[in-house]
């Protein structure tokens, strides 16, 4: 199933730890609906609607990288390039396991991923990364 969800061609727009000044460009190419930003005191918020019409959330530090995402709706994003370099991890960490949830937590990363057909929904993000003061149960 892992396999099979990274296959799936519908691209994320945020990728962990990355500066937030690369959603513009995918979004671009993705097609897809940016809503605005909410700002809370100690990160933003940013919500993007794929053409497939799941949700992704990103969370965004005041210093501009990316510190988690989270994703909802009838397809799969591409864990791949939402995770970004911390891909391999997340592979490595679920290759003995099957089926869903899907659960990895380490002090590196954290992602949460369940969902069936037409009802997928997950988050992810960068412990080291969450800025001081901010609960990771926001990041939903």
């Amino acid at each position: 199933m892992l396999v099979a969800a990274c296959a799936l061609p519908f691209a994320a727009h945020a990728t962990l730890g990355q500066n937030v000044s690369s959603v513009d460009s995918d979004q671009t190419r993705l097609h897809a609906v940016a809503r605005a930003a909410t700002t809370q005191s100690a990160y933003s918020v940013n919500l993007l609607t794929l053409p497939s019409g799941t949700v992704v959330r990103e969370y965004v530090a005041p210093s501009g990288i990316v510190f988690g995402v989270a994703w909802e709706g009838p397809t799969l994003p591409d864990l791949k390039s939402m995770l970004g370099s911390s891909f391999d991890t997340y592979v490595s960490a679920t290759t003995t396991r099957r089926g869903t949830p899907l659960a990895v937590s380490s002090s590196d990363l954290v992602v949460y991923s369940s969902g069936h057909l037409r009802a997928f929904a997950g988050h992810a993000y960068l412990p080291q990364a969450v800025p001081t003061g901010v609960d990771v149960g926001v990041i939903q």
